[in-house]
């Protein structure tokens, strides 16, 4: 079990992780890639999961039409796998309420809800909340990717603009959720979003000035931009987060510092729960292993450059208030990405 802690009042055996700006926690670089898409569908048995992925279409049920399938072929073309729920042909408050508990127990990395904030805000709340409970209490530190909602959340990616296929197809900022839920689940923890290429995009609705792009980005938004070439990139990868404080600093609205406070939990939990929980005892001695496991696990990261400056010395295993508790604290640097560049030229 794991999950987010205040006090040491936990019922449960298991690992309990405070992510601050400062002071993240982890343990073997994760595997990424899978986004769940809540989708209407002609066809199938409501409630049916579909795994889908590039190589393998063949889950799809009997009579899924090319309309059925669309969104879940924008998310794998950066995604390796895409989860499509079926939420029948009228999806209603309860059949979003029976798929996000059925959710709880399916491995993904990004929730992917394609439909627009004019019909569904309601919705889209019901999401924000059960995304947050996800983290706060479940430790599962996934994303979801709604249109067009200002949650003001690490968690929520609010996509609010669309794209023209080279087709002629053109996208809703909803139908564009799919994608970006794509390469936000594709991306690793040590990789940035920032300037990803739309494959098959050939424009974005609509075209927005320089001024235009910096309102949409300081709120919060998911964004695109096409240069001379046709060329359709993301412009900033961010979440929806806009208010910052001690606890979250600015570096929570961007999504590789997110994917790495992900990776360290979910990858810490897995290590501690197949290699840890119950082996050692809680002396001296099993919280020096206990130690060794996660230094090993951060020089790790290191390696692949998602932290840096990190040394054995920034890893304190302490007793803590149970008999059969430990207190990690760890203090690590995450590496950001070059997005930003300020030049100067002196003339002489």
């Amino acid at each position: 079990m794991a999950g987010t802690w205040t006090t040491q009042n936990k019922a449960l055996p298991g690992i309990y992780m405070n992510f601050q700006t400062n002071a993240p926690l982890s343990i073997t670089p994760g595997d990424r890639g899978i986004v769940a898409l809540l989708q209407e569908m002609t066809c199938g048995v409501v409630g049916e999961i579909y795994e889908i992925t590039a190589l393998d279409a063949s889950k799809w049920p009997e009579k899924a039409t090319a309309e059925d399938k669309f969104l879940a072929g924008e998310a794998l073309k950066k995604a390796k796998t895409v989860k499509v729920y079926n939420l029948g042909t009228e999806h209603t408050t309860e059949a979003l309420t029976a798929a996000l508990e059925a959710l709880k127990t399916v491995d993904f990395d990004v929730l992917c809800y394609p439909f627009p904030a004019d019909t569904y805000s309601e919705n889209q709340n019901t999401i924000k909340t059960w995304v947050t409970s996800m983290v706060n209490d479940e430790g599962r530190y996934i994303q979801a990717v709604l249109a067009d909602f200002a949650a003001d959340s690490e968690s929520i990616i609010n996509c609010a603009h669309a794209v023209k296929l080279s087709d002629g197809t053109e996208l809703t900022n909803a139908q564009t959720t799919a994608w970006v839920a794509g390469v936000t689940a594709a991306a690793k923890i040590n990789q940035s979003n920032t300037g990803a290429q739309y494959d098959g995009a050939i424009d974005v609705i609509p075209r927005m000035t320089k001024t235009q792009m910096e309102g949409s980005v300081s709120a919060g938004k998911w964004i695109f931009k096409v240069d001379s070439a046709q060329n359709v990139t993301a412009v900033y990868d961010i979440n929806s987060l806009t208010t910052y404080t001690a606890e979250k600093s600015k570096s929570f609205r961007k999504n590789r510092f997110i994917r790495l406070i992900s990776g360290i939990n979910n990858d810490i939990t897995t290590i501690f729960e197949s290699q840890y929980e119950g082996k050692f005892n809680n002396n001296a001695e099993g919280r020096s292993a206990f130690k060794t496991i996660l230094v090993g696990y951060f020089l790790e990261l290191q390696n692949e450059q998602a932290i840096q400056n990190f040394s054995a010395d920034d890893v304190v295993v302490e007793v803590g208030e149970d008999s059969d508790a430990v207190v990690v604290t760890v203090a690590v640097q995450s590496v950001d990405s070059i997005e930003k560049v300020y030049v100067t030229v002196n003339l002489s």
